[in-house]
């Protein structure tokens, strides 16, 4: 029994030890030795201009500041949290993902480019003959709202807080979240125009916007609807109002002050003929001093570990590029991106007491979901990968992503297939090992892929002999010892079709190879040492006796470029191989240096096959997401990372080296030919490859295979 009982006991631990890793990043801080200096947390903003190696050298030299570069502004969150910074700027999008992840944070000074109290404030402006006088008159009326892809002038929170607070969502099962909240709009207001993409999708927007023209029909180009036109934008809306049609429009208060002239520049309507619309239902002339605002947008800030905060914001106050050689102005240099002065606050304060002085700011983070919640599962196989995705979820939350992802943790990849499958999850990242047993064992289908611009970055499979080899075509190595790295993986279905491709046949690559290959099948063939499993695997299969070996271009790369350090590579030589090309010397003209079978991507996001519009909504909310947080993030600084470092790990959820995450159609659209998606989907649902009688060959060709499958297709349609 005293075995039982320490098993026991150590299990216990084991969960409480997990149960405190989890914990920590998201809610206790672990204080670090304090060292007597102060750390600051800067992010690099956009562009190839780099501040920090130019002032964080000055400020360390003559002060007692230190330089810490985050990854993002969120990372400057969990740092400031953890002690290993003491300050930095954050914006009031991050001051809500930092209250909602409860990171105790206080506000010492405000980051401002002119003196009002606010960012911005967002105003709702009538023409006095429309007969508007309450709120309640908005039925019907014609609205002009600057519309979408206005980049960091305004989330899409403020960009749908008038909607939201006038509209009720109807939370209609057959419709996405985004066409429920459209819907509604169409439904509530006349003729209106809400220019640029709606979804991320261009397909998508076409349809969304055939389905419900009356939002493009006071756009200037109601065909289009999109950010060429006149009535989109921030003065859009206005030109919108006073020149096109429009009723009431939402708008910045600074381009409403622009537009009428009340800020020294000419008036492009006449303001008596206008009037503010506040919230409580009444009306404001356009020259009033201090109009009634919907939403206001608080300043960037400079913020701080409660230990910190009232030492920091002494330190911040009056800082000035007075002497451009001193910490002083270093400092400032750091903290500002196209904000040039501080201001500090009355008392430090916390998040909450900061962002409610800003006019319904908070109150548009609150509006009710609807029930059930329609909340994408993102499938992690490990603690830091749930953690990434928690900071994800709130991110996107912030920035007004819907539906917006939920977070679950699995012990591993199989669970998470698994647990898709049966809808308890929606979303698993898989890679090119595991793509076939996702869509054939799971029924999962592919729905955007990670993609990367440098081809070593995709899986590119090639074709690898000794350089004195004699083999000049892919026919050549009938009957050759083949090193495969795995079984049903990309290289595997990638020689398999480029046999058919190359013969006009299917073959088994049992009996098109010789016997003593490694090719993995988990029945028949030879059992192959596991040092010979993976891309260098097939590579060392290849030095030690083999023919040909078929691996990423990536691994054939490192060993070129004399990166390979494996204790079986022969020293000093990195020319012992040379590259097969199937398709002919022609392929050698290619953009891409190697000639190639195929290439896929790295990482595919899969997911249940359900519904279209749950497809296209869990669609729309990564592209989202990508647009937000991916190498195209279009805010000064960026906000979180979706592709690169996160806490000092690499390859978190996603792949450092991914671009983007493409759709299947701009998959197909790029330059390099032969993309595996139809092999993929062939192998999975016909599985012709496996078609062929064991003594070799089949017995049809390949055209008379794919005719087939499409007969039988035919009869299936024609009796269903």
């Amino acid at each position: 029994m005293q075995w039982l009982t320490l098993s026991l006991v150590g299990l216990f631990a084991s969960f409480l030890s997990i149960s405190i890793l989890i914990s920590i990043p998201m809610c206790v801080a672990v204080e670090p030795p304090d060292d007597g200096k102060l750390r600051v947390c800067v992010v690099e903003s956009r562009g190839i201009y780099r501040k920090t190696p130019k002032f964080c050298p000055l400020l360390e030299a003559k002060s007692n500041i230190e330089c810490v570069i985050g990854v993002d502004r969120l990372d400057c969150v969990r740092r400031i949290h953890k002690g290993t910074a003491h300050f930095g700027v954050l914006t009031s999008e991050d001051l809500v993902a930092a209250r909602w992840a409860s990171v105790e944070i206080l506000v010492a000074s405000e980051l401002r480019s002119h003196q009002s109290h606010f960012e911005y404030e967002i105003v709702a402006v009538v023409d006095n003959q429309a007969d508007i006088h309450t709120v309640h008159d908005l039925r019907g009326a014609k609205l002009c709202h600057p519309g979408y892809g206005l980049g960091n002038h305004w989330t899409e929170v403020l960009a749908n807080y008038f909607e939201a607070a006038m509209v009720s969502k109807t939370c209609d099962p057959e419709l996405t979240v985004t066409e429920d909240r459209i819907s509604s709009t169409a439904r509530y207001f006349g003729p209106s125009c809400k220019a640029g993409p709606w979804v991320p999708d261009p397909k998508q927007d076409r349809i969304l916007k055939s389905r419900y023209p009356s939002l493009c029909e006071l756009c200037y180009d109601s065909v289009n609807c999109d950010q060429n036109d006149k009535h989109w934008g921030r003065r859009g809306a206005l030109y919108c109002l006073t020149s096109g049609g429009g009723n009431v429009a939402y708008a910045r208060l600074d381009d409403v002050r622009s537009h009428f002239g009340l800020s020294g520049i000419a008036a492009q309507a006449n303001p008596s003929e206008y009037s503010y619309l506040c919230p409580d239902g009444h009306l404001q002339p356009i020259n009033v001093t201090k109009p009634c605002v919907w939403v206001a947008k608080p300043w960037p800030v400079v913020a701080a570990r409660r230990t910190h905060a009232a030492q920091i914001q002494r330190l911040v106050t009056g800082l000035s590029h007075d002497e451009p050689d001193s910490w002083q102005s270093a400092l400032l240099s750091l903290l500002e991106t196209y904000h040039v002065f501080t201001v500090p606050l009355d008392n430090v304060i916390s998040i909450d007491d900061y962002l409610d002085q800003a006019t319904a700011f908070q109150s548009a983070y609150s509006f009710p979901e609807c029930n059930p919640p329609r909340s994408i599962i993102f499938c992690t196989t490990s603690i830091i990968q749930h953690i990434k995705c928690s900071w994800l979820q709130e991110a996107s939350q912030v920035y007004g992503v819907q539906p917006n992802i939920q977070c679950v943790r699995t012990m591993d990849v199989q669970q998470c297939l698994d647990d898709t499958k049966f809808k308890a999850a929606d979303v698993v990242l898989v890679d090119q090992e595991m793509r076939v047993k996702a869509q054939r064992d799971y029924n999962l289908v592919p729905l955007l892929f990670e993609f990367a611009t440098d081809m070593h970055d995709r899986y590119v499979t090639i074709a690898l002999v000794h350089k004195d080899a004699k083999f000049q075509s892919f026919n050549d190595l009938r009957g050759v010892r083949a090193c495969l790295p795995s079984y049903e993986g990309a290289a595997h279905l990638s020689v398999q079709e480029t046999i058919v491709n190359a013969t006009g046949k299917v073959h088994s690559l049992h009996s098109f190879f010789h016997r003593d290959s490694c090719l993995w099948h988990p029945d028949k063939g030879r059992k192959c040492p596991l040092h010979y499993q993976g891309d260098e695997g097939a590579l060392r299969c290849l030095s030690e006796g083999a023919d040909v070996a078929f691996l990423s271009s990536d691994v054939y790369n490192k060993y070129v470029d004399g990166n390979l350090t494996a204790n079986w590579l022969a020293k000093g030589n990195h020319k012992d191989f040379r590259v097969l090309c199937p398709y002919g010397g022609i392929e050698k003209r290619s953009n891409f240096k190697y000639c190639y079978l195929h290439w896929t991507t790295r990482g595919h996001l899969m997911t249940h096959n359900s519904s279209l519009t749950r497809h296209h909504e869990i669609y729309n909310s990564l592209r989202d997401m990508d647009q937000l947080f991916g190498r195209k993030y279009k805010s000064e600084t960026r906000p979180f990372t979706l592709f690169g470092i996160f806490d000092k790990r690499n390859n978190v959820l996603f792949r450092d080296t991914t671009d983007g995450l493409l759709g299947l159609q701009e998959l197909h659209r790029d330059n390099a030919k032969r993309v595996m998606e139809h092999i993929y989907d062939r192998y999975t649902n016909t599985q012709y490859y496996k078609n062929f009688d064991e003594s070799g060959a089949s017995q049809f060709s390949y055209n008379y295979w794919i005719l087939i499958f499409c007969f039988f297709f035919t009869l299936q349609r024609q009796f269903s």
